[in-house]
C-alpha cells in the first residue's frame, strides 16, 4: 500500500486511532473495572468464551487441528473455524498471550475469566486496525488526512461494531478486510497492481468463509459499478479489469485454500433444516436517523446528497449509490437472506452500509469547498428540515426511544452540523471546517458509548455478564469443580456427564471431557445419530448442539460416560448402573459401574439398512452384541429380543380429549396416561417413542415431560427447530407413564413402549477387557493380539473426513460403524492400529496454496520484466 505519509505521520494515525478506539470503548473499559465484561449474555458466554479459552489451551499444547474434548470429538480447525481456528485477530491474540505467559507477564489464560477481561481490550485493538487500514484506503481516494481519518471512524466506529464484537466477537473481524478489498480493486483498475487484490481475497477466504461470502457480494457490487463509473481515462479497460480479476481471485483462493476449504467442508457436512418460511422483499424494520441498532446515517450524508454538484466528482457518485442501495438493502429481508446464504435473513452486513456512507462523507468533506453556495443553502435546509421534523414526529409515535441517549447524541450532532456548516457559507477558514472533523469525533464517541449503555448493557442485557456470574453456579463454580477434578485424575479417557444450565459448551471452560456441544458448525453424522437414528432427546430442542445420552444407560456405557454430575437443587434423573460415589453441599457425583472398555472388537455386523425399521432399543442391543455397518460389511441378520407393549396397555386423556391421533388439551396441562400395570422386578426402564407435533404453527416453545423426564419443544416458527417429531424417551418402569404438555391441540401418533431389562449391557460388561490406548490429539494408537480372529476394531470417536488409519503399517480403509464411529477391520493375530487426523483435503489445499504463492512471486516478476 502506497501511504503517502513518512513515519511520523504513521506514528501519529496509529496514536490518533489507538485513542479514538480506547475512548470509544469507554463505557466497558469503566465497566470492567466494576466486573462487567464485554460479551454477551448468550452465545457471548456459551460460545465466544469457552471457544477462545479452549482453542487458547489447544493451542498452546500444539494441537491446532483435532480434539477430543470439543463435544464427542471433533476436528476443530474445520469446525471451529467459523468462530477463531482460523482467526488472524484470534491467533494474535493467542501469541501475544503465549509470549506473555511464557515470560510471565500474563497470568491465567486458562480460567474463563482471562478472555472475559481480555475482551473489550481485544476489541479496541482491532478497532484500532480498522481505523489505520480504512484510514490508508480512504487516502488512496485523494481525501484529506483529516477527512480520511473522520470516515475511518465513522466506518469502523459505527454501532454494528460494538453490536458484533459484544455478541458475536469473531463478526467483528469483517471490518478489517472490507476496506482491502476496496483498496486491491482500485489498484488493479487504476495501476494495473492485482497483489493488494490477491492479499486481500486470500484473508478473507482464511480469515471466515461466511464473512468472505458476504464481502466479496459487496466487492462484486462495487467493481460492476466501477465498470461504468470512471475516474479517469488512465484506468484499464473493462476487458483488461476482467482479465486480472479472474486470476487474481484464483491466486487467492489458492494461498487461502488450505483454511477456506476445511471449513467449508465442515459448513456443508453441517445438518441444519432448511428455512421454509416466507421472505418478504421489504420490511420497514427500524429508523435509522435516531434509533437502529444496525445502522445510521450520519447528518453529514444527507447534507452532502442534496448538493448535486458532489455528484460530478466521480468518487462521491459511487459511494453515495453504493449507500443508498445498501440503505435499501437494510429494509429488505430476501437481501437479508441472500447475504445469510439464502436462509433466515440476518442483518449482519450493515457494516458495507456504514463504509460506503462513511466514505461519502469523507469525500464530501474533501470537496467542500467545490460545492457552490446556493447548494449549500439548500443543503442545510434540507437537513434541518429532516433531522427536526423526524425528531418531533419520533417524539409523538415513541418518545422513550427519541429521548434516549443515542437519539438526543445524533439529533444533537445535526443541530451542530447544521450550524457550522451554516457559519462556512461566508467563510473559508479551513480551521472551522477542521474544527467541525474534530467536533464530529468527540459526538461519534459520545454516540457509540451511548449506545453500548443502552442497546447493549441495558437492552442486550450484557449487565448479565459480570465476574459473580461466570463464577456461579449457573456457570463454573468451584463446587461443581471440587468433584469433577478428581474425576479427570482416575479415568483419562472416560467422558463426564455434566452442562450448567444448558451450557452445552461446559466441559470446555471446565476443562473437562463432555459429551455435549454447542457450535453453529457440527459433524452431521453426530446429529443425525442425535436426531434419527437413536432419537436421543437432549432436553432441549435445538438445532446446532446436543447433549447427553437421554440417560439411557447402554448409550452411556458405550460412549464411555463413566460420570454424572447432577445439581442438587435441580436434579436430573440418575440412569441404571450409575451409582453415587461422591457428594459436597450442591452437588452429588455418580459413577457409572457398566462402563464398557474405549476399544472394542466383534465378528458380528448387522446391516444399517435392516436396522432402519427397529426400535431405537433394537439398534442399542445390536451395538451392544456386535456393530452396524454398512450393508456390504454385514455378516449377519438381527434379531430383536423386545416386543411393542404399546397394545397391551390402555391409554387414557388427561385434561382433554385423545381420539385417531389427535390430542386436545383443554386444561392448563393435559395429555394422557399409559397404564402398563404391573411391573416384573427385572422390568427396569421403559423406551417410549412416539410422533408430537404441535398443530398450531404459531404456538411458542412448550414443555414436554414424560414421568421424571423434562424436555421442551421449538415453536414451528422457530429458525432453530430441529424438524425433528419423532421422539423416544427413557424413563424409569413405572406402572402408569404419563405424557403431559400444555394447553392446545397436537398430533401424536406412533406410539410405542419397549421395556429394558439391561441383561444384554451386564453380559457385555462382564466380557468385556481393556486394550493399551495412546489418545494423543490427532493420533489414536492401539496395539492388540486379535485372538479371537474379530472382523472389526470399533472406537467411540466420531467419524468424520480426515481421519486415516493403517494396520500393521499399511493404509486401510476407516469403517464408519454405528451410524457415526470410527472402526477398522482386523487381521489375525498382532494388529498395529495407528490413526490419525487432518482437516479435510488439507494436504492437497496446503501444497495448493504453496503453489499460488509461488504464481503470485512468479506473476510478480515477469509483470517486473
Amino acid at each position: 500500500m502506497e501511504f503517502h505519509m513518512n513515519l511520523k505521520k504513521v506514528l501519529i494515525l496509529v496514536s490518533l486511532s489507538l485513542g479514538v478506539a480506547f475512548l470509544a470503548h469507554g463505557f466497558f473499559l469503566y465497566q470492567l473495572v466494576n466486573g462487567q465484561f464485554m460479551v454477551g449474555p448468550n452465545d457471548g458466554t456459551a460460545q465466544m468464551l469457552p471457544f477462545k479459552q479452549f482453542l487458547y489451551s489447544q493451542f498452546s499444547q500444539g494441537n491446532f487441528f483435532y480434539s477430543h474434548q470439543f463435544g464427542l470429538g471433533g476436528g476443530i480447525f474445520s469446525q471451529l473455524a467459523y468462530y477463531f481456528s482460523t482467526s488472524t485477530v484470534f491467533f494474535l491474540t493467542f501469541l501475544v498471550v503465549f509470549i506473555g505467559e511464557w515470560v510471565h507477564l500474563v497470568q491465567n489464560p486458562d480460567d474463563i475469566l482471562f478472555w472475559a477481561n481480555a475482551a473489550v481490550l481485544v476489541n479496541s485493538l482491532r478497532l484500532t486496525l480498522v481505523i489505520v487500514i480504512t484510514t490508508f484506503v480512504l487516502r488512496y481516494f485523494k481525501i484529506a488526512f483529516p477527512f480520511a481519518f473522520l470516515g475511518a471512524v465513522l466506518y469502523g466506529a459505527s454501532v454494528m461494531y460494538f453490536r458484533h464484537a459484544s455478541f458475536w466477537e469473531f463478526f467483528a473481524d469483517a471490518y478489517l478486510w472490507l476496506p482491502l478489498l476496496v483498496f486491491g480493486v482500485e489498484k488493479i483498475i487504476r495501476e494495473k497492481k492485482p497483489w493488494w487484490f490477491i492479499f486481500a481475497v486470500a484473508l478473507s477466504i482464511i480469515n471466515n468463509f461466511y464473512f468472505a461470502y458476504m464481502n466479496f457480494i459487496f466487492i462484486g457490487i462495487y467493481a460492476i459499478l466501477r465498470f461504468f463509473i470512471k475516474f479517469s481515462k488512465e484506468e484499464i479497460s473493462i476487458k483488461h479489469q476482467l482479465y486480472t480479476y479472474i486470476p487474481a481471485t484464483t491466486l487467492g483462493f489458492f494461498i487461502g485454500s488450505f483454511a477456506f476449504v476445511p471449513a467449508v467442508y465442515g459448513f456443508l457436512n453441517n445438518q441444519r433444516p432448511p428455512f421454509e418460511q416466507s421472505i418478504e422483499w421489504f420490511d420497514f424494520h427500524d429508523e435509522i436517523f435516531f434509533t437502529s441498532r444496525y445502522l445510521l446515517i450520519p447528518a453529514l450524508f444527507i447534507l452532502f446528497i442534496c448538493c448535486k454538484s458532489l455528484f460530478r466528482y466521480k468518487p462521491f457518485l459511487l459511494f453515495s449509490l453504493l449507500s443508498c442501495l445498501f440503505i435499501l438493502f437494510h429494509y429488505s429481508p430476501m437481501i437479508g437472506s441472500i447475504f445469510n446464504g439464502f436462509s433466515a435473513p440476518q442483518y449482519r452486513f450493515q457494516y458495507m452500509g456504514s463504509f460506503a456512507l462513511a466514505a461519502t462523507v469523507a469525500i464530501g468533506l474533501s470537496r467542500f469547498w467545490h460545492i457552490p453556495k446556493k447548494e449549500k443553502v439548500l443543503a442545510i435546509g434540507v437537513t434541518a428540515t429532516v433531522y427536526i421534523g423526524l425528531f418531533i414526529s419520533g417524539l409523538i409515535t415513541d418518545r422513550n426511544a427519541f429521548l434516549s441517549i443515542q437519539a438526543l447524541t445524533l439529533f444533537g450532532t445535526a443541530m451542530v452540523t447544521v450550524l457550522i456548516i451554516a457559519l462556512l457559507l461566508n467563510s473559508r477558514r479551513k480551521s472551522l471546517l477542521y474544527g467541525l472533523v474534530g467536533i464530529m469525533l468527540v459526538l461519534h464517541i459520545a454516540l457509540t458509548n451511548a449506545y453500548q449503555k443502552e442497546w447493549l448493557y441495558e437492552r442486550g442485557d450484557l449487565q448479565a455478564t459480570s465476574a459473580e456470574f461466570l463464577q456461579s453456579h449457573a456457570y463454573d463454580h468451584p463446587l461443581q469443580m471440587d468433584l469433577l477434578t478428581h474425576v479427570e485424575e482416575d479415568a483419562p479417557l472416560s467422558r463426564i456427564e455434566w452442562v450448567a444450565d444448558f451450557r452445552n459448551n461446559t466441559p470446555l471452560v471446565q476443562d473437562f471431557n463432555g459429551v455435549s456441544a454447542y457450535s453453529s458448525v457440527l459433524n452431521s453424522q453426530l446429529l443425525f445419530f442425535y436426531y434419527t437414528d437413536l432419537e436421543i432427546d437432549m432436553n432441549r430442542e435445538s438445532v446446532s448442539r446436543y447433549s447427553g445420552f437421554g440417560d439411557r444407560a447402554n448409550l452411556h456405557s458405550l460412549y464411555q460416560v463413566s460420570h454424572k454430575l447432577i445439581d442438587k437443587e435441580d436434579p436430573d434423573p440418575v440412569p441404571y448402573g450409575f451409582t453415587e460415589v461422591s457428594e459436597n453441599e450442591r452437588y452429588h457425583l455418580f459413577e457409572n459401574e457398566q462402563l464398557l472398555p474405549f476399544a472394542r472388537t466383534t465378528s458380528t455386523l448387522y446391516g444399517r439398512e435392516q436396522l432402519s425399521s427397529y426400535s431405537v432399543l433394537d439398534k442399542e442391543h445390536a451395538m451392544l452384541t456386535g456393530a452396524i455397518v454398512d450393508e456390504e460389511l454385514a455378516n449377519e441378520a438381527f434379531r430383536s429380543t423386545v416386543q411393542n407393549r404399546i397394545d397391551d396397555t390402555s391409554i387414557t386423556a388427561i385434561g382433554g380429549a385423545y381420539l385417531d391421533g389427535q390430542l386436545t388439551v383443554t386444561d392448563e396441562i393435559g395429555g394422557i396416561d399409559i397404564e402398563v400395570g404391573e411391573r416384573q422386578d427385572d422390568e427396569v426402564d421403559d423406551y417410549l417413542s412416539f410422533y408430537l407435533l404441535n398443530n398450531s404453527e404459531t404456538a411458542p416453545l412448550f414443555p414436554l415431560t414424560v414421568n421424571e423426564f423434562e424436555t421442551d419443544r421449538k415453536s414451528r416458527k422457530s429458525i432453530y427447530k430441529t424438524d425433528i417429531n419423532h421422539l423416544t424417551v427413557r424413563v424409569e418402569a413405572s406402572e402408569t407413564i404419563s405424557l403431559r404438555v400444555p394447553q392446545g391441540e397436537y398430533t401424536l401418533t406412533e406410539l410405542a413402549l419397549y421395556t429394558e431389562n439391561y441383561d444384554i449391557l451386564q453380559a457385555q460388561q462382564r466380557e468385556s477387557t481393556d486394550m493399551q490406548i495412546d489418545l494423543d490429539g490427532r493420533h489414536i494408537k492401539i496395539d492388540m493380539n486379535n485372538e479371537e480372529n474379530d472382523q472389526l476394531l470399533m472406537l467411540p470417536v466420531p467419524h468424520e473426513k480426515g481421519w486415516e488409519v493403517k494396520r500393521n503399517g499399511q493404509t486401510v480403509d476407516v469403517e464408519k460403524v454405528n451410524y457415526a464411529f470410527l472402526g477398522v477391520k482386523l487381521e489375525e493375530g498382532e494388529n498395529e492400529i495407528r490413526f490419525s487426523y487432518l482437516p479435510p483435503y488439507f494436504k492437497p489445499t496446503l501444497l495448493l496454496a504453496i503453489a499460488g504463492f509461488l504464481l503470485t512471486f512468479i506473476w510478480m516478476y515477469a509483470r517486473r520484466k
